[in-house]
């Protein structure tokens, strides 16, 4: 059992066309912009009937995962918007024909995903899909749960990707396209707090509270604070 909210990363990943090994995204968080760009990783430790049905958030995304040590822990992946380009081309095909393709539609639920990724690794692990405007403060709130139940690690995978032209009014941190996996385990000099607020906040950075705190998880940066709707949410590393 763990009784605290500290946690520790055992190890990371991340990609994004724009910046593809540790060492740039390490120079990234010294003068972080936003992660971009057109290309998609090749998931080459996939098998290739699995690998083909990948589109290019869920390719970031398991690029991420299958560049992490193999593990059977939870896996929890988060994503503000999922496949919002596949599930744009659904409701374009059932406007148009009335009809959609079962296999697209199965594809595009938000937990298809990490459930490829044990389906392709062979592995029974328990897996979270979270889609949730505060990112990844989410995700590692839910690792802290697990952690309390007896688990001893927990891999987080966040990807996001260029919204559609169609969504974008709507959506903020639209050119935003990346994706990194985290492995934390319950020990370590990080905790997670958040309280709440009368005041409704826009978050007004450049970033997105996920790259935000991302950056946090590989510096060491002592407060990452990101102020949400009604709730700031504040990640601290302590010194042991």
């Amino acid at each position: 059992m763990n009784p605290s909210n500290n946690f520790g990363i055992e190890a990371w990943s991340a990609w994004s066309s724009s910046l593809r090994t540790q060492e740039e995204w390490l120079a990234w968080a010294k003068n972080p912009f936003t992660p971009n760009g057109e290309d998609k990783p090749k998931v080459e430790g996939m098998q290739p009937i699995n690998r083909r049905r990948l589109k290019r958030l869920g390719s970031m995304a398991l690029e991420t995962a299958y560049s992490l040590p193999e593990i059977s822990s939870p896996i929890i992946f988060c994503s503000k918007l999922g496949e919002s380009e596949r599930c744009y081309e659904l409701l374009k095909e059932l406007a148009e024909t009335g009809a959609l393709s079962p296999q697209s539609f199965s594809l595009a639920v938000h937990n298809a995903i990490p459930s490829l990724y044990t389906i392709d690794k062979k592995i029974n692990s328990n897996v979270l899909a979270i889609s949730s405007e505060a990112g990844v403060f989410s995700a590692i709130i839910e690792a802290l749960g697990l952690f309390a139940c007896g688990e001893q690690r927990v891999r987080i995978i966040v990807a996001e990707e260029f919204v559609p032209k169609e969504y974008r009014q709507y959506c903020d941190f639209t050119d935003e396209c990346y994706a990194y996996a985290i492995d934390l385990v319950p020990t370590g000099d990080m905790s997670l707090s958040f309280f709440g607020s009368e005041k409704h906040s826009l978050n007004s950075a450049e970033l997105s509270s996920s790259l935000q705190a991302f950056r946090f998880l590989i510096t060491q940066d002592h407060l990452c604070q990101c102020d949400i709707g009604a709730t700031s949410w504040m990640l601290k590393r302590e010194r042991l």
